[in-house]
């Protein structure tokens, strides 16, 4: 995929902009706070998701009642080279509405997945030592890249979850009739554990790939020196490396959950007042070693850095090998925050791809022939390169 070019209006602090890309590297420099990471996410909010996790209401700081926020996105895919199609988001009167080559979007949310990217954050670099929730998205957000039914199962899963963790709450002080309380309990109980086993299922059907791949690249880094495993930590069927559960045997794969629930007093009864979902896909992890040693109690700040730069890398070619298209990478403002050498990794590993990078300073990069060039102040872009 090549993004060849955006049009945005009224995006954060961006109030217009049109700026065609090349094939390789573009680069947004200039000091903090001038709209160079708004860019890189009004690109991200194209592609289907705005890194930031940020509300609609925050993309829309100059707009009024009579104006919208407007973003256009030209792309060519690589199924198709030499034709341009367009990926349009808008905000206008508080309502969002997306379009792909100007066919209306049920959801916004929708574009992600049909866009093939990855991005690359500075929040990203808390993926080792950080909260397995970070690890589970990260996951996740691969397995939707690749198959959007992924995405089914994750909001089925966190709507179940919901809703099972409002009725154990309240049970004892509910309205309804207790047998209707045990009724809607045994109901989302069953929904849990069927998106439970088909979340696990996503996640695990690509994480082989993920961790053969990780291997591999780390390897090439440290030159042979460290070697980086990965254990997907299941919090129902155990710790996973290489030989996955029956997926085939579903009547057994929902008798194995139904019970890890049962130990936790989560079923179709009304035992207990505790809100908390304590067994499920929810609370699944992903353990990374180093020579055997667990990365995130003892890993140093170069190792856990390195383990997120290559899941990064491990991310993206994930999607060339599943999708025979060239992923478009976004790198917000962490090249700084790495050494040279794997600076230099990072960008010899991304040859092939479509490069947007934010930084403070060009430098590194004006060696390179393939670079376009903007300095960023105010909101407004000027070009001085490529």
């Amino acid at each position: 995929m090549i993004i060849k070019g955006i049009r945005a209006e009224n995006f954060r602090n961006i109030k217009k902009a049109e700026l065609e890309f090349r094939k390789g590297v573009n680069i947004f420099y200039g000091d903090n706070a001038q709209g160079k990471t708004n860019m890189l996410e009004a690109l991200s909010v194209c592609l289907g998701k705005g890194f930031r996790r940020a509300r609609p209401t925050a993309f829309a700081p100059f707009a009024n009642n009579d104006g919208e926020t407007s973003l256009t996105l030209f792309y060519e895919a690589d199924a198709f080279p030499g034709k341009e199609n367009t990926a349009t988001y808008k905000i206008k009167d508080g309502r969002v509405s997306a379009e792909i080559n100007n066919i209306p979007l049920k959801n916004a949310a929708d574009l992600y997945g049909e866009l093939k990217h990855v991005v690359f954050a500075p929040e990203h670099l808390a993926l080792v030592k950080g909260a397995a929730e970070l690890r589970r998205a990260f996951i996740d957000n691969t397995a939707i890249m690749q198959n959007r039914t992924h995405k089914r199962a994750v909001s089925d899963y966190a709507l179940a979850l919901k809703q099972l963790s409002a009725l154990n709450n309240n049970n004892f002080a509910s309205p309804y009739p207790r047998d209707s309380v045990r009724d809607m309990l045994g109901v989302w109980r069953d929904i849990l554990i069927r998106q439970g086993i088909n979340l696990t299922y996503g996640r695990l059907k690509y994480f082989g790939f993920l961790r053969e791949t990780a291997k591999k690249l780390y390897s090439e880094l440290t030159l042979g020196n460290e070697i980086l495993d990965m254990v997907y930590k299941s919090n129902v069927f155990g710790e996973i490396e290489e030989n996955l559960p029956d997926f085939s045997d579903k009547s057994g794969l929902y008798g194995i959950y139904a019970d890890a629930l049962n130990r936790v007093c989560i079923n179709q009864g009304l035992r207990t007042p505790d809100s908390r979902i304590r067994a499920g896909a929810h609370r699944d992890d992903i353990i990374f070693t180093i020579n055997n040693i667990n990365a995130r109690e003892f890993g140093s700040q170069g190792q856990v850095k390195s383990i997120a730069l290559i899941m990064k890398l491990a991310e993206a070619e994930i999607i060339r090998n599943h999708n025979n298209e060239t992923p478009v990478i976004l790198l917000d403002e962490v090249l700084g925050e790495l050494d040279g050498n794997r600076r230099d990794f990072i960008i010899n590993r991304l040859e092939n791809s479509q490069v947007f990078i934010t930084s403070c300073d060009y430098k590194d990069f004006e060696d390179r022939e393939d670079l376009r060039v903007w300095f960023v102040k105010d909101g407004e872009f000027h070009t001085s390169g490529g």
